[in-house]
């Protein structure tokens, strides 16, 4: 019984280990450059002073009409949450084919969270 506890143990490491991401909640293949640029200048930001505004954002990715968009969320800030093209063109969501963006983007995943991120519901 004690090594199947044991066993149990090193495969859950293993999973864990094996699923990590570097820091980012997709894999860094999967994030355009743009995107780890701004996110490194965030965290050169956050690392000066703690206090500002990047360190409670986070950035999400959503599909929609089969490709992959980009938001930045930060529930402190009076700015809303546009999306951004895979080559970090904003997106005019008051324009076809984005006019239904909001109900028919799907598969929200972390990009990357500040340390001090809270989402709002």
């Amino acid at each position: 019984m004690k090594s199947l506890h044991i066993l149990t143990t090193v495969v859950l490491f293993l999973l864990i280990t094996a699923c990590s991401k570097d820091d980012y909640g997709l894999a860094k293949k999967n994030i355009p450059n743009w995107l780890k640029d701004q996110i490194k200048e965030d965290e050169k930001t956050i690392a000066s002073d703690p206090s500002l505004m990047p360190n409670y954002g986070a950035w999400l990715s959503y599909q929609f009409n089969g490709k992959t968009y980009f938001e930045y969320d930060n529930p402190l800030s009076s700015l809303s949450r546009n999306p951004y093209s895979w080559e970090g063109v904003r997106v005019d969501i008051s324009q076809p084919p984005f006019t239904s963006y909001w109900n028919d983007k799907c598969c929200e995943q972390y990009v990357w969270k500040a340390p001090k991120y809270k989402r709002f519901e």
